[in-house]
């Protein structure tokens, strides 16, 4: 069984700053990279720092492209795990009331339908 962990984002952090919080996050990576190459004297530990480093940032960008749309598809995740976006922070035209007085996302009810 696998369990699925669903986060919600705090009411301060959309989508949108959390790309650029991973363009941050890739930059101080760009940088750490440079001290590797620069400072470190042993060619086996400065490859391998190499390839953590440079993985992590290729993650990031991966994470961050796949970010640009999840708004519209209300379907948000990171690495795996499911970020739900507050209502508030959706579009306005995937905005839903539904009957009961609850709130959904346009594109993930036009899917369970």
């Amino acid at each position: 069984m696998i369990a699925v962990l669903i986060v919600a984002l705090p009411d301060w952090l959309d989508p949108d700053l959390l790309q650029w919080i991973i363009l941050v996050v890739i930059a101080v990576l760009l940088y750490l990279l440079y001290v590797v190459m620069r400072f470190v004297q042993r060619a086996v530990l400065k490859g391998a720092l190499f390839v953590l480093l440079a993985g992590v940032g290729l993650s990031l960008w991966v994470q961050r492209t796949d970010l640009e749309n999840c708004a519209r598809t209300c379907e948000c995740s990171l690495y795996g795990q499911d970020v739900e976006v507050p209502w508030e922070q959706l579009p306005e035209d995937v905005r839903v009331r539904l009957g009961d007085g609850d709130v959904g996302c346009r594109s993930s009810l036009e899917v369970d339908a």
